[in-house]
């Protein structure tokens, strides 16, 4: 398994992040109803923090670094940093610190091999990007921002980021993996994300001994046997929900974007270079008519009756089916797994995706974005080699394997499903550009056309409300991107 920044801090941080910035309140909640995300995450990264904290602040053993030192003599490029500090702008560190984490094996890779530092500054979700513009526009010479889901292309129109190209060979081994990811974020035939991994944006919950009690099907082996899609997703819910008798379907806070493109079409891509709507696409319209279905049937929690709140406690009560979040949702003490599924009946398997089409699995890209007017460029090229590095080597990747069990309580059984649900996203990656292009875009794509089905709106009648706007919208950002991009 490849965890990179096995913190408590950070994986805290990650979980804010989403909930406050990924849409929470907006892809859940119907007209007039509150926001749970401020309170939820603030509740995730007290509890993570507090009860991870005596468990991460090792530092890696002698054996271990020396894995460490020879992926770093083996795999990385040997050319000399001339300046050795990398400017880091983001609301988490990613050096070691008191509030908990660990080194990680890509920092320990960047300091052993290039004598690299990574300078910290520290910012919040909600002023990031206020503060990276100061930054910018002042000249500081920061190098490098996390490619969130707002970061591109709206900071490319925007003057803040820049091109990688000039500072990576994506023909070298170490990014031809990742040369799909990179492709993602091509505007006008130049790459602007550092793209060092992916994974599931979503992963599917499940607790085993409620699928044994109620005479289910297990769905990894429906997965195993081909038989994991849409309709046996379905169909398993079917035979489960009754509301009277306390069995609810489908929970989670980001559901709606990992079924949203399970069908293979985002809203947005760039096709060579350009951003292409694709709201008028038949398979797009083919999800949306299941998540419909699944609305109208009362197979997804709502959320309305339990004030706005996910109730993944029913899990572990066998009052719930299935659980959609980030695999991060599991990343502490599994006591403090909001599930309440201890790790031995804490089942996992991707995202099901249409029976008859090509499959698609919703991702979120692990990397960077390399900031306009970087001081260290190159040294920032080095830093997310060191970090592909340490995911893609065996040595270096049982040391992260090896934390995930001993921090986190996962079983080997959970890290094999989630190494195949990493696979399947690698190999299927759907990513919608939509909430990167411009606040306006955001507000009416995905946001309003492509959720509304989850709340029992009509894919069909909003779309054409939505579409003459969006493509107004995106010619102008195409318009933009190109007079950036020359």
């Amino acid at each position: 398994m490849n965890i990179k920044r096995l913190s408590a801090a950070a994986a805290a941080l990650m979980a804010v992040s989403c909930l406050a910035g990924c849409g929470g309140g907006t892809e859940n909640s119907g007209a007039g109803a509150p926001s749970p995300a401020a309170d939820t995450a603030a509740e995730t990264t007290a509890a993570v923090t507090s009860e991870t904290v005596a468990i991460n602040t090792e530092v890696l053993g002698e054996e271990d670094k020396a894995k460490v030192e020879d992926v770093a003599s083996s795999v990385l490029d040997d050319t000399e940093l001339e300046n050795k500090t990398v400017k880091w702008l983001a609301h988490y560190d990613l050096n070691p610190n008191t509030t908990g984490n660990s080194k990680s094996v890509t920092l320990e890779l960047f300091e052993s091999k290039y004598g690299g530092k990574v300078e910290w500054y520290p910012t919040t979700w909600e002023n990031r990007y206020n503060d990276l513009s100061t930054y910018v526009l002042g000249g500081e010479g920061i190098d490098f921002f996390p490619n969130d889901t707002e970061a591109l292309p709206k900071g490319v129109i925007n003057g803040m980021f820049q091109p990688v190209d000039d500072y990576i060979d994506m023909t070298d081994p170490l990014w031809e993996k990742n040369a799909k990811t990179m492709e993602i974020f091509n505007f006008g035939g130049k790459h602007y994300a550092l793209c060092t991994d992916l994974s599931p944006e979503e992963i599917v919950y499940y607790n085993k001994q409620t699928i044994e009690e109620n005479g289910l099907d297990d769905p990894w082996e429906l997965y195993e046997n081909g038989e994991w899609n849409w309709d046996t997703f379905t169909e398993m819910l079917e035979s489960f929900v009754d509301p009277e008798a306390d069995h609810y379907g489908l929970d989670g806070w980001f559901y709606q974007s990992a079924l949203r493109l399970s069908g293979g079409v985002a809203d947005v891509t760039s096709v060579n270079g350009v951003l292409t709507l694709n709201l008028n696409d038949p398979q797009l319209e083919k999800t949306m008519n299941f998540a419909e279905e699944l609305y109208r049937k009362g197979l997804v929690l709502d959320l309305s009756l339990f004030d706005w709140s996910v109730q993944t406690q029913y899990m572990g009560e066998g009052k719930e089916l299935f659980y959609f979040s980030g695999a991060w949702d599991t990343y502490s003490d599994p006591s403090l797994w909001s599930t309440k599924v201890p790790p031995e009946n804490m089942g996992i398997v991707p995202v099901p995706c249409s029976p008859d089409g090509e499959p698609g699995y919703a991702v979120s890209t692990v990397g960077f974005v390399m900031c306009k007017g970087a001081a260290n460029p190159a040294g920032v090229a080095r830093y997310a080699e060191c970090e592909i590095a340490a995911g893609m080597e065996e040595a270096t990747n049982e040391i992260g394997r090896q934390k995930t069990k001993d921090d986190y309580g996962w079983t080997d059984e959970m890290l094999d499903h989630y190494d195949e649900c990493v696979r399947l996203a690698r190999e299927y990656p759907v990513y919608d550009l939509a909430p990167g292009i411009s606040p306006d875009f955001a507000s009416i794509v995905p946001s309003y056309a492509t959720y509304e089905p989850f709340r029992g709106g009509s894919f069909a009648s909003l779309r054409d409300e939505t579409t003459e706007t969006a493509e107004l919208l995106l010619a102008e950002a195409n318009e933009a991107l190109a007079a950036m991009v020359q």
